[in-house]
């Protein structure tokens, strides 16, 4: 079922169709948008509560289209229905009459949705494969740039992005060029992604970036949460080393590996959740240029900060310095204070779980040897 939400006025402005915001919509500045001649058509149309057949036999009765038409008209009635979607001045369909996605993928628990072209997704992403299910996260594709720019507070700007926070969605703004003209997730929920064609050969990799940011903010409401970290699989656990760049992470995991022959799990994210009350990790795609990463989910085993050392050394780690390097080394969103008090929260449950280590390294196999003992003495 399509439905209009109230708010606003089509009113032609020197000549110009709009979609004009009235009521709380101005409060919210939500922003005018300009409509073209089909645009106009297809509101008109949803305005009378038409479906999506009616919308079609609309714009064939309109422009007198042939049978050769018809896939493209669909495939614009398709834009402007997500368009508005995004802009919030239609509803999203409920998990009733929602359409089949493309594609479907589960990552942990969570499944997502993805409505777009098999080309754009990453190879990883593809692993993570599965059935028809209702999704948590539903994501489209748009192939054009979108109809209303929408405004919102702005919580982080870095050189690749803004990230902006208005009523009910996160706005994701990308440079001129980049292939990725916005990104809008509505409360986690829905994501949108607007690729003007012609698609760039890098597109598929900064969708996969993209999508991070989305499944994280799903995941967070989920109770997932992401350590940047490698992981190794040692006595049926995941054993996760963290630290800033350049601690030492991959090297650590290459000397278990090499020593101890323990599995590769992840070479730079992990997502951790609880069940059962238990902790454990899931598998991610989303694993940096180690190219390492799994599709199963493991107990979580403990955490070890690193720090290169000239020797090999255990240091103890206080409650509050367990809680400061975790909430530090979480790349979940911390935009704002509840994001950041949701993160803080499961970071106090996660320390009371397992066991946390402080260790001041050398590249050498006695790092490894040194951690090993105080792991299996953990056990």
């Amino acid at each position: 079922m399509l439905k209009l939400k109230s708010g606003y006025l089509l009113h032609e402005i020197a000549g110009s169709p709009y979609l004009l915001p009235y009521g709380q919509n101005v409060s919210d500045f939500r922003r005018s948008i300009r409509l073209n001649e089909s645009g106009v058509l297809l509101y008109q149309a949803l305005e009378r509560g038409a479906d999506e057949k009616m919308l079609l036999e609309a714009l064939i009765s309109h422009y007198q289209a042939k049978d050769s038409d018809i896939p493209a008209l669909k495939e614009d009635i398709s834009h402007f229905l997500l368009q508005l979607e995004a802009a919030n001045i239609l509803s999203p369909p409920t998990a009733a009459n929602a359409k089949a996605a493309d594609y479907y993928f589960q990552i942990g628990f969570i499944t997502i949705a993805y409505h777009g072209p098999e080309e754009l997704l990453a190879p990883s992403l593809r692993d993570f494969s599965c059935g028809p299910n209702p999704p948590d996260l539903t994501v489209h594709i748009i192939p054009s740039a979108p109809e209303a720019h929408i405004n919102g507070d702005i919580l982080v700007r870095t050189d690749e992005m803004v990230i902006c926070r208005n009523e009910d969605s996160y706005l994701f703004l990308y440079p001129p060029d980049y292939g990725i003209s916005e990104m809008h997730v509505t409360m986690g929920r829905h994501a949108a992604l607007f690729c003007p064609k012609p698609y760039d050969r890098g597109l598929p990799e900064k969708i996969f970036h993209a999508l991070r940011f989305a499944f994280l903010i799903c995941a967070q409401r989920k109770g997932i949460f992401a350590l940047h970290s490698a992981s190794i699989l040692y006595q049926n656990k995941a054993w996760l080393f963290s630290g800033p760049s350049g601690s030492g992470k991959s090297t650590h995991t290459e000397l278990w590996n090499r020593c101890y022959q323990t599995p590769y799990l992840n070479g730079d994210l992990n997502l951790l959740g609880f069940e059962d009350g238990k902790p454990l990790v899931y598998g991610s795609p989303w694993c940096g240029t180690s190219g390492y990463y799994t599709t199963s989910a493991v107990p979580l085993g403990g955490i070890t900060f690193l720090k290169q050392a000239p020797t090999d050394t255990l240091l103890p780690l206080s409650a509050q310095e367990i809680s400061l390097r975790t909430i530090q080394r979480l790349v979940s969103p911390s935009w704002t204070e509840e994001m950041l008090l949701t993160n803080l929260s499961f970071v106090e449950k996660l320390s009371a779980a397992v066991p946390f280590f402080h260790l001041q390294c050398t590249k050498e196999d006695s790092a490894a040897a040194l951690m090993k003992q105080a792991v299996d003495a953990s056990a």
